[in-house]
């Protein structure tokens, strides 16, 4: 993993986690339907200027229509509408959690489907990493707050699907579309998946509901900048390090999210917070393969 990679690692977790304050601010005045069908509708729009201005991405995307199809539904649209009726009755610390089996599902699909082998090492990093998360996440999960709303199965069902839609969605980016660019991998993924959105954008839309400019500033930033920018990012890691490495990225995203929680929200920053991150450092640290001797001489 080269000092480039591991900057976008770092550029994108930052990016992604900052969606948590969005979904936060902007949820509660469109619903979780319409803000999340709205958010995949902006970033096409989004992409739909980089189709424009340049003739590369729209050959990519005419030639390789069908596959980018399955990833814009399993990487964008399938998982976002069932994270959002999961979130309607699972907590945040749950879905955290769940989130972050990403990696490990990335790792079992490559192996199993597309013969792409783990060592021993990112095996373990993989693991601790989602301990970490557990550990972060210990007082949501087990401290009693929001108990009920985090026991139905069926939605925390509905929330590990989706995981399963995102790392079949990065397996098959990095497999069947080896030689076309990742912004035209993203262009082509979110505008067809808005398409598919915009039904649902139109019919959830809250009509007749004053909508704050926090609010709208909020959906907007989600959709352009950690759904459309951060996914060219993205689909770059997976060519470069493989969808494995890149999605255990959703090991990270926790400790950002609680870091930018306790900054512009003001919420706790305890010691399961802390200890949880250092857990997910070093396990990241391990999945990534890293090497802070080669980093240091490169």
């Amino acid at each position: 993993m080269s000092n480039r990679d591991l900057i976008i690692f770092i550029t994108l977790s930052f990016m992604w986690s900052l969606s948590f304050i969005f979904y936060r601010i902007g949820v509660p005045e469109f619903g979780s339907l319409a803000f999340a069908s709205l958010r995949v509708v902006l970033a096409g729009l989004t992409m739909l200027v980089f189709v424009i201005l340049k003739k590369k991405n729209r050959v990519g995307i005419r030639e390789n229509w069908k596959v980018l199809t399955l990833v814009g539904l399993f990487s964008a649209a399938v998982p976002f509408i069932l994270f959002a009726f999961s979130a309607r009755s699972v907590n945040a610390g749950v879905l955290a959690v769940l989130n972050a089996s990403v990696p490990m599902i990335s790792g079992f699909i490559a192996s199993v489907f597309f013969k792409d082998r783990l060592s021993k090492k990112q095996i373990l990093g993989l693991v601790i990493g989602v301990i970490g998360v557990m550990i972060l996440m210990s007082e949501n999960l087990f401290g009693g707050q929001g108990a009920g709303s985090g026991s139905g199965l069926l939605p925390m069902g509905y929330a590990l699907l989706a995981c399963v839609g995102y790392a079949l969605g990065a397996n098959i980016t990095r497999n069947y579309l080896e030689n076309v660019s990742p912004v035209a991998i993203t262009a082509g993924s979110l505008i067809i998946a808005s398409v598919i959105m915009l039904p649902v954008a139109v019919y959830e839309f809250p009509y007749g509901k004053s909508i704050s400019l926090t609010a709208w500033i909020s959906v907007i930033c989600i959709g352009v900048f950690s759904t459309a920018i951060a996914l060219i990012f993205m689909n770059q890691l997976i060519k470069s390090i493989g969808p494995v490495r890149a999605t255990s990225i959703t090991l990270v995203i926790p400790i950002f999210a609680i870091i930018l929680g306790y900054l512009l929200l003001g919420e706790a920053l305890d010691t399961p917070a802390i200890i949880g991150s250092i857990v997910i450092l070093f396990g990241t640290y391990l999945s990534l393969n890293l090497s802070f001797k080669k980093m240091l001489k490169s």
